[in-house]
C-alpha cells in the first residue's frame, strides 16, 4: 500500500477577485508583510512581581548559606546561622 498524501495542493483552487495573503514585494523580491501589533498583557502586577523577587532572593540566599556549611552533620544549624 503505497498511497501518497499530496500536501502541496490542499489549499484548493484560486478564487477570482480574492485578495487573501496578497502583499507587495520589495526590490529584491521579498514579500512585505504588514506590521504585527501585539498588545502586552502583564501577568503579574508590580506588587506581585516584587513579592516574587523577594521570595526568589530569599531562596537563593538560603542556598548560598547551605553551601557554606560543611555537610549535613555540621555543628551549626540553619536556624543559628540565619540569626
Amino acid at each position: 500500500m503505497s498511497e501518497k498524501i499530496d500536501t502541496q495542493g490542499m489549499s484548493g483552487e484560486a478564487v477570482e477577485g480574492c485578495k487573501d495573503n496578497v502583499y507587495p514585494y520589495d526590490a529584491d523580491g521579498n514579500c512585505i508583510y504588514p506590521p504585527a501589533n501585539f498588545k502586552v498583557w502583564p501577568i503579574f502586577e508590580e506588587q506581585e512581581r516584587q513579592e516574587l523577587k523577594d521570595i526568589i532572593n530569599e531562596v537563593l540566599d538560603e542556598r548560598e548559606l547551605r553551601k557554606k556549611m560543611k555537610g549535613p552533620y555540621d555543628v551549626y544549624s540553619l536556624d543559628e546561622l540565619q540569626e
